[in-house]
């Protein structure tokens, strides 16, 4: 960041990063921070495309172990997939993935904050296909990039466009994106090293964060109560940084669903305070988040064979 003239340390000591990570091939970056400090550096240099030049101009090799491991990988898929896998290595934040689109398969990476910082959008897409290119050692052209920011006036969105080497680029998306041609994910990379490339991923799983389980992500959303807040698929989604899509993906493959989550949450709220409160069956129904008390009613019955005021002198008697 030094060479587009910015103090990266002061700046970083302003976010509250700690500034070893900066210089620390090793180190790794809450999502948050690395992003606000994209933002104020974009703010000190006046450029409103920082953070596409940003990621034009990086320099692989530069962010170590995370950027060796794309490198070495035997194909871009295989590429993708690793850096997919290893995310943690280097920022903590959001969620990352592949999903199918309709000209190929699509990189979805959803960043903490959203539209907040579009600055840190623009770098991730740009970083993506600088890696990409630079890898394969072809001039990779993107079927098309989405990103949740919203649209910038057209010389912007050209100049934006430009840089990142797209023809195809909407705004106001739900996840970030980019979709690559089949073709272009099944070319073979200049640097593939499959013994480097396996000691690098040996080496990488001693450094990755542990990560907490998405049922649990969604479950301690939910701990946080249903009353005083809207709270549905899309809401949860966006508070976990994750469109709702990839959301749903997550839990299937743990086994579960949003519909099955949000029931259990209601049942596990529902039964303490039927235990160790005084509030009427009524007021438990709205807190929890039921049209009525009927529905509640209904709802406890299914999971206790009983209402909720025969299992409150049941526990009480």
């Amino acid at each position: 960041m030094s060479r587009t003239g910015v103090d990266s340390r002061r700046l970083a000591r302003a976010t509250g990063l700690d500034t070893d990570r900066l210089t620390d091939p090793a180190g790794w970056v809450e999502g948050r921070l690395g992003m606000d400090l994209l933002d104020r550096a974009a703010d000190t240099v006046g450029d409103p495309l920082f953070g596409a030049r940003f990621g034009r101009d990086h320099q692989p090799g530069r962010q170590g172990l995370f950027d060796y491991l794309f490198l070495t990988a035997d194909s871009l898929k295989a590429a993708f997939d690793t850096a997919i896998r290893y995310i943690s290595v280097v920022a903590t934040g959001g969620a990352y993935g592949w999903a199918q689109g309709d000209s190929g398969a699509v990189v979805e990476r959803t960043l903490p904050g959203g539209p907040r910082f579009p600055h840190a959008e623009s770098y991730a897409l740009s970083w993506h296909l600088t890696m990409a290119r630079h890898a394969t050692g072809r001039p990779i052209r993107p079927a098309h990039l989405g990103l949740v920011q919203p649209a910038p006036a057209p010389k912007r969105r050209h100049a934006l466009a430009e840089i990142l080497g797209a023809d195809d680029v909407d705004f106001g998306c739900p996840a970030t994106t980019i979709t690559l041609t089949r073709r272009d994910l099944d070319l073979p990379l200049l640097g593939a090293d499959p013994l480097l490339a396996a000691m690098l991923r040996r080496h990488a799983d001693g450094r990755r964060l542990p990560a907490e389980s998405w049922p649990d992500r969604v479950r301690a959303f939910l701990a946080d109560g249903f009353a005083d807040r809207p709270v549905t698929l899309d809401t949860a989604a966006r508070h976990l940084a994750v469109s709702p899509r990839m959301m749903q993906q997550h839990l299937r493959e743990a086994g579960t669903n949003w519909r099955a989550e949000v029931e259990a949450a209601r049942d596990s709220q529902a039964v303490d305070l039927l235990r160790n409160s005084p509030l009427p069956v009524r007021a438990i129904a709205t807190r929890l988040g039921y049209s009525d008390d009927r529905a509640f009613r209904r709802a406890f019955h299914r999971r206790h064979d009983c209402g909720p005021d025969a299992y409150r002198r049941g526990t009480t008697a």
